[in-house]
């Protein structure tokens, strides 16, 4: 018999709620990790009184981070959707492979769930404001480039468009001696100089 609770599952207003203790978060020492996008909801942000942040649409995204010994632990990012945090959507979009480094990107939000990057970890202390107690929790310090980043199809195509470009450069080269016998005006004698013009 599978007893695995699904920790997505939602439950009615009226169905029996079992006891819990909380859920089963873990702290993970800080360090660099691979992270899977386990969901995302479009939401607002509503400033408050002394925000620095203006009124803006948010990107609320789930990760589940996994350590090499199997502990996991999730972590929900807020990215504010303005000018000045554009930075820290680009650095995710780059970790999971939708953007390149120095390109525009317009995102395929339908893409994020299971989406895979690494990211780096850190110890975030803090005070619980209901109990005053100290406490610990994760936060992400950054999102990391891939190690092998998946635009080989990108970088694969260039050198194909150099070679046909090389067989251009060819044919002229074996029509010049023709073309300085027939004509010897001293005009002509730019003409290598044009032929070497092909090579964009």
């Amino acid at each position: 018999m599978n007893n695995t609770v699904d920790e997505m599952a939602a439950f009615g207003w009226d169905d029996e709620i079992e006891y819990s203790e909380g859920g089963n978060f873990t702290l993970l020492p800080e360090g660099e990790y691979p992270f899977i996008v386990t969901n995302f909801e479009r939401s607002n942000y509503t400033p408050g009184p002394n925000s620095k942040a203006p009124a803006c649409n948010m990107a609320v995204i789930t990760v589940k981070v996994t350590a090499p010994n199997g502990d996991e632990t999730t972590l929900k990012e807020q990215f504010l959707m303005y000018e000045k945090m554009k930075w820290k959507l680009s650095q995710f979009f780059v970790s999971i492979g939708q953007q390149k480094k120095g390109e525009a990107l317009r995102p395929n939000w339908q893409a994020l769930l299971g989406a895979q990057g690494k990211l780096k970890l850190i110890v975030n202390p803090y005070k619980d404001k209901k109990t005053g107690e100290d406490k610990q929790n994760n936060r992400v310090d950054r999102y990391l480039e891939p190690e092998e980043p998946n635009y080989q199809a990108q970088q694969t195509a260039a050198p194909g468009y150099q070679a046909p470009q090389q067989s251009y450069q060819q044919p002229p080269a074996q029509t010049q001696p023709p073309q300085q016998n027939v004509t010897p005006f001293p005009q002509q004698t730019t003409a290598p100089q044009n032929s070497a013009g092909y090579n964009f």
